[in-house]
C-alpha cells in the first residue's frame, strides 16, 4: 500500500499518526506535492487531494475520514472510532473536522495576501469559527484523558496545525483546557515522528 500525503497537511498527519498508533506495517508513505499533479497520483485520486491510500489491488480510498475508518476497520478492531460510536462522538469529530478545514481556509486566504486578493470576510469568519468551536470544544468536549482515537488525533493535528500556520490566532487563551491536555498529548511517539 501506498499513502500520498504533505507534511504540512492536518488530515494526512492524522492518518499518519493513525498508522503508527495501530502498528500498521507495510504502507510507504510518499511525500508530494499535490499542486504538481503527479500522473499515478492523480490517477489515483481525480481530486488531487491528499492524503490518499493506494490499496494493494491498486485502488484508492481517499478523504482523511474515509481512510481512518478503512484502517480502524481493517487494522484497528474499531480502536479509533468504536464499534458503535454515540451520535455525540460523531458530532464531534464533524465538529473537529470542520474546524481543520476552518484552519485550511484561513491559510488559503493567506496565501492569497500575495495575489492581493485576501478577504477580509472570509479571514475573519474562519478565526471566529475555529475559536468558537475551540470554545465549544473546551466545554462539551471529551478531551480530558490521554485517549487515543480517531478524535483526538484530529484535535491534536488541528491544534498543532493551528501553531504551525497561525501562531497569531492565540486559540490557547480560549481554550486552556485544551491547550494543556495538547501539550501532553504531542509527546506520543506517533505525534512525535509525523511533526511538519
Amino acid at each position: 500500500m501506498k499513502l500520498y500525503y504533505s507534511d504540512a497537511s492536518p488530515y494526512a498527519r492524522g492518518v499518519r499518526v493513525a498508522i503508527r498508533y495501530l502498528d500498521i506495517t507495510g504502507i510507504i508513505e510518499q511525500a508530494i506535492n499535490p499542486l504538481e499533479n503527479d500522473e499515478a497520483f492523480v490517477e489515483a485520486n481525480p481530486l488531487a487531494k491528499i492524503p490518499c491510500l493506494v490499496l494493494s489491488d491498486g485502488s484508492a480510498v481517499f478523504d482523511s475520514e474515509v481512510i481512518l475508518r478503512y484502517l480502524d476497520s481493517e487494522y484497528g478492531d474499531d480502536k479509533l472510532f468504536g464499534s458503535l460510536p454515540s451520535w455525540q462522538q460523531q458530532t464531534e469529530f464533524s465538529l473537529i473536522k470542520g474546524l481543520l478545514d476552518s484552519a485550511v481556509g484561513l491559510r488559503q486566504e493567506q496565501m492569497r495576501e500575495d495575489e492581493g486578493v485576501r478577504s477580509p470576510f472570509w479571514t475573519a469568519r474562519f478565526e471566529q469559527a475555529l475559536l468558537r468551536g475551540l470554545r465549544h470544544l473546551t466545554h462539551h468536549g471529551e478531551f480530558h484523558t490521554q485517549q487515543v482515537n480517531a478524535n483526538t488525533i484530529l484535535l491534536a493535528c488541528l491544534l498543532s496545525y493551528l501553531d504551525f500556520r497561525h501562531p497569531d490566532l492565540a486559540w490557547q487563551k480560549v481554550a486552556p483546557g485544551l491547550a494543556n491536555w495538547h501539550s501532553s498529548f504531542i509527546t506520543l511517539p506517533a505525534m512525535m515522528s509525523t511533526q511538519p
